[in-house]
């Protein structure tokens, strides 16, 4: 049986260990006035000292315990907010080399504005922590750090740059991976674009759907992926002297990749310490929350998902230049959709794909131009392709009327048999996709004057416009612009367009997990 640790000796172990930590609880709370804000030194060594009595409790399993889990409530936010707060430290000493567009709206202000509250907390929680481990029987530091203790003074300035650097005698292929792979995270920040600007009273009951730790510490891991790969490959060369967007590409990746690191960490605490949002509690009990719900929820939509949406759009802009400005121009020819042309599907995936990188794409049937960009513009092509359509079907019924020298003499009822029965060949010769084998024909009657060859072939059209058949024909379109849209457009048709002959939806390969 597992020894239960008596009282005491865990109280002995416990103050041999959270010293460090009660001694900057001491400092912290005698430091300052109101909402002060820490130096990096400062939050350093306070989210290191918290974390190391965090697993301590966490190891003899005071998450379990009536009376040490209240200790463990208050040192879970003095981690994640002096981390939080690192990381604020950080954006805003680094952001005169971010190089970032302008947005509407002041990102420095703000930037402080969310450090005065993370730091507010930091200051009240600090503050229980102490109260609290008086209360357990914990020691009072004997020694406090000195004020100033934690001062970070940074002289302006810099080392001289005399390390050598590769030499890369264009920038083209790395620019285009990195615009690229940018875009594609892009497409997986829709969401945060739909929580970005909303009504904080209107977005208590979107965690943990859509707003979740799990989906955007996935995100934030791959735009920190996507800053060391522009690390390992671009800054040791001399790529950021030959494209100037590319010191510019790599200032918003890590912002971006910074404000996503709070969000994650805001909506962690959401999730896992907050009476309303965590899925646990202290034995039934009600808990009071350590920190404002309705505070902590307006700094993470109002700040830390409002920019992040807001330089990913402004970035994803950014790449399109990129990519235009190193587009290589081509040529493909593909066979069209065969399932009802360029119908919602299928002109819906070629726009996104064209968008997806920003370039203009150009489609071309016969002599007529479309923007593929347009999803109506394409729905346009489905003119030419249904006139097509009804050309083969009047050529087909002339050959097959031709062998039925009686029918003009025959009756209605006769001639809707007749429909079928051509239908039912031109299906077997592979001529003609039949989507219902039920043909409504009761209420198409044999018009004055109308000869048998013209009444089927009427028949077979209203059929066409119905959707209840469709005509094969071998037709190909051409699409002109950059080559690297047009490979995506090349993969999206030899893959059906996503969908099978009859409509049915199919799965996309990898490469255009994008869409």
């Amino acid at each position: 049986m597992e020894r239960i640790i008596p009282e005491e000796e865990f109280r002995d172990l416990l103050n041999s260990r959270c010293g460090d930590l009660m001694a900057l609880a001491a400092y912290m709370d005698a430091t300052g006035a109101g909402q002060q804000c820490f130096t990096r030194p400062l939050l350093a060594t306070l989210h290191l000292e918290a974390t190391r009595v965090e697993e301590l409790l966490d190891a003899y399993g005071a998450k379990q315990n009536l009376r040490w889990y209240p200790l463990r409530r208050m040192v879970a936010p003095v981690k994640l907010f002096s981390n939080v707060s690192y990381i604020l430290q950080h954006i805003l000493q680094f952001l005169p080399t971010y190089k970032l567009l302008p947005i509407p709206a002041d990102f420095r202000v703000a930037t402080e504005n969310a450090l005065l509250y993370t730091c507010g907390v930091l200051k009240d929680t600090v503050h229980a922590l102490r109260s609290k481990a008086q209360e357990l029987g914990l020691q009072a530091p004997e020694v406090v750090p000195a004020n100033g203790h934690f001062a970070e003074y940074l002289p302006a300035g810099h080392l001289p740059f005399d390390r050598p650097r590769e030499k890369v005698a264009s920038p083209e292929e790395s620019v285009v991976y990195l615009a690229t792979a940018f875009l594609n995270l892009a497409e997986d920040s829709k969401f945060l674009h739909d929580i970005a600007g909303a009504d904080v009273r209107d977005c208590a009951d979107w965690i943990p759907d859509p707003i979740n730790e799990a989906r955007l510490r996935d995100l934030d891991e791959k735009f920190h992926s996507l800053q060391s790969l522009y690390d390992t490959h671009i800054s040791d060369s001399n790529m950021e002297s030959l494209d100037e967007h590319l010191p510019v590409l790599r200032g918003h990746i890590s912002v971006i990749y910074h404000l996503l690191q709070t969000a994650t960490d805001f909506t962690h605490f959401c999730e896992r310490h907050i009476s309303g949002f965590a899925h646990q509690d202290n034995g039934g009990e009600a808990q009071v929350n350590l920190v404002d719900p309705a505070s902590l929820l307006e700094v993470l939509i109002g700040y830390s998902l409002e920019f992040s949406s807001r330089y990913i759009l402004r970035t994803r802009n950014l790449c399109h230049q990129m990519l235009r400005r190193y587009a290589i121009q081509g040529r493909i020819s593909v066979p069209v959709p065969r399932y009802r042309g360029f119908h919602v599907r299928p002109s819906t995936l070629i726009a996104k794909i064209v968008n997806h990188y920003g370039s203009p794409v150009e489609m071309a049937l016969e002599e007529e131009t479309y923007n593929a960009g347009v999803t109506l513009d394409l729905f346009r092509a489905n003119e030419k392709l249904n006139a097509r359509k009804r050309r083969r079907i009047a050529e087909e019924v002339r050959r097959l009327m031709a062998e039925d020298a009686a029918a003009n003499r025959a009756g209605t009822d006769k001639l809707r048999a007749r429909v079928r029965k051509i239908v039912q060949i031109l299906f077997e010769e592979n001529k003609l996709v039949l989507y219902e084998r039920g043909l409504p024909l009761e209420d198409l009657n044999r018009l004055e004057g109308e000869t048998a060859t013209e009444f089927v072939a009427r028949a077979l059209n209203q059929l066409l416009a119905l959707g209840k058949i469709d005509v094969e024909v071998d037709t190909l379109v051409s699409f002109a612009g950059d080559r690297r849209v047009l490979e995506d457009i090349r993969l999206l048709a030899e893959n059906g367009y996503g969908e099978d002959d009859f409509g049915n939806n199919l799965p996309l390969p990898e490469e255009l997990a994008y869409l």
